[in-house]
C-alpha cells in the first residue's frame, strides 16, 4: 500500500507486550508512515522479556533511572524525523519538550492518556494546569475507557474530539478448561504489594475457607507483600498454591485454573489482568477501583463489582460456587465480552485519532467502537 506524505510518531515511556501488536497493525494498515520513540527499553519495576514487534522504532535510553522520563535528546530525533503528528501518551518531561516541539514547529498533536477522572483527583494544581494547557493544544484524543473520557471531559474536551482505543491482550493465547476441571476456586494474580490490597484478598481467603471447608487458592505474582501474604495464608490453613512470577506465556496457562478472578486494587485505571482472566473464561469480582469496573466487568452479568468489605466478597463468591449454572454462565459472558477488547479496535482508534486530527473535522463514526 502507497503511504500517505503523513508521518505519525507515538512517543511513550518503554515497550510492553500488550502494545506491539496495535503497533504492528498501525504500521501495516494505515494510510500514514508511523513509527514508536521510547524513552527508554526498560523501567526498573518491569521484568518482562519482551519480544519487540515489527514496526519501526527509537529507543532514547537503554534503561530508565527512575520513572520520570527527562530525555533532553527527544528533541534531536524529532528534528531528524520530522512527524507530521506526535501522540503523547503521558505528562513526563520528555513528553512535554515533544509538545514545545510540536508548537515551535506548526506539527498535530494527539493525546492518548489512560488516567481516569478518578485517578487523576489528587494531582496538583501545577500538574492539572499543564493538562490544561495540552489539552487546549490536543487536536484529538484517545482513551482506553470511560474513566479517561469523563476524564478528558472534565478539562471541556468536546466528545468529538475522543476516540476510544482499548487496551488488550491477544485474546486467542488464553487457555480455556472447563469449570469443573479447574483445580482452584479462587485467584491472585498481580505485584504483591499494598496497592493491589493482597492481604485484603487473604482475609477473604481465610472467611470463605471456614465457610467452604476445601477452598484452594492460587497466588501467582511477587512483591514486598509476598510472605506477609503467604504466611497469613498458612497460618489461618488455607490451602493455597503460590507459583511465584510467571512470563506472560507461562501467565495465560494459570488463569484456566481457577474459578474464580479476584482483582483487588486500591487503583488501577484499567486492570489488563482482567482481560486475562476474561479470555480464559475466568468471571472477575472486582472494585470500582478498578478502571474495568462496569466496562469489562459488569456487575451481575460476567463478575461482580464490589465495596471492600469481606462478608460482601465472601456471600457474593459462595453464590458462584453453589450455583454452577450461575458461574457457567459468568465464564461465557466473559468470553463474549472481552472479545471487542482486541489489538484491531486498538489500531482502529488510533488511526481514527490520527485521521481526524489531521482532517477536516467533519467526524464520522469510529470504525470500531467499543460497545458498552
Amino acid at each position: 500500500m502507497k503511504k500517505s506524505k503523513i508521518h505519525v510518531s507515538y512517543l511513550t515511556q518503554v515497550p510492553g507486550p500488550y502494545r506491539e501488536r496495535m503497533h504492528e497493525l498501525v504500521h501495516e494498515s494505515a494510510d500514514f508512515t508511523y513509527d514508536v520513540i521510547y524513552c527508554a527499553k526498560l523501567e526498573p519495576n518491569r521484568n518482562w522479556k519482551l519480544s519487540y514487534g515489527n514496526y519501526p522504532m527509537y529507543f532514547l535510553a537503554e534503561v530508565a533511572k527512575t520513572f520520570r522520563h527527562n530525555n533532553t535528546n527527544v528533541w534531536k530525533l524529532l528534528n531528524k524525523t520530522k512527524p507530521s503528528v506526535l501522540i503523547i501518551t503521558a505528562f513526563k518531561p520528555t513528553m512535554l519538550y515533544g509538545v514545545l516541539w510540536c508548537i515551535l514547529n506548526g506539527r498535530k498533536l494527539i493525546v492518548y492518556n489512560d488516567g481516569t477522572y478518578d485517578s487523576e483527583l489528587h494531582l496538583s494544581f501545577v500538574q492539572k494546569l499543564i493538562r490544561k494547557f495540552v489539552y487546549k493544544l490536543t487536536s484529538s484524543f484517545m482513551a482506553p475507557g470511560n474513566g479517561t473520557v469523563a476524564l478528558y471531559e472534565s478539562y471541556g474536551v468536546a466528545s468529538e474530539k475522543i476516540f476510544r482505543s482499548c487496551l488488550c491482550v491477544d485474546n486467542s493465547k488464553l487457555k480455556y478448561q472447563p469449570l469443573q476441571e479447574r483445580e482452584f476456586h479462587i485467584m491472585y494474580s498481580g505485584q504483591i504489594t499494598e496497592r493491589k490490597l493482597p492481604l485484603f484478598f487473604a482475609d477473604v481467603a481465610i472467611a470463605l475457607n471456614k465457610l467452604f471447608p476445601k477452598l484452594k487458592v492460587l497466588v501467582v505474582g511477587d512483591g514486598i507483600l509476598k510472605d506477609q501474604l503467604l504466611t497469613k495464608l498458612e497460618n489461618n490453613h488455607v490451602d493455597f498454591h503460590f507459583a511465584g512470577f510467571l512470563d506472560q506465556n507461562a501467565l495465560f496457562e494459570y488463569y484456566a485454573k481457577s474459578k474464580l478472578f479476584l482483582f483487588t486494587t486500591m487503583d488501577d485505571v484499567w486492570g489488563i489482568v482482567a482481560n486475562e482472566a476474561c479470555a480464559s473464561g475466568t468471571p472477575v469480582i472486582t472494585s470500582k477501583d478498578a478502571g474495568v469496573a462496569g466496562e469489562l466487568v459488569v456487575h451481575n452479568r460476567n463478575g461482580y463489582v464490589l465495596p471492600y468489605d469481606v462478608s460482601a466478597w465472601v456471600s457474593h463468591i459462595l453464590n458462584l460456587l453453589h450455583d454452577q449454572q450461575l458461574l457457567s454462565n459468568f465464564s461465557n459472558q466473559s468470553i463474549n465480552l472481552v472479545k471487542q477488547y482486541n489489538h484491531q479496535q486498538a489500531a482502529d482508534g488510533l488511526i481514527d485519532a490520527v485521521n481526524y486530527a489531521i482532517g477536516d473535522k467533519n467526524r464520522l463514526p469510529q470504525a470500531n467502537p467499543i460497545i458498552s
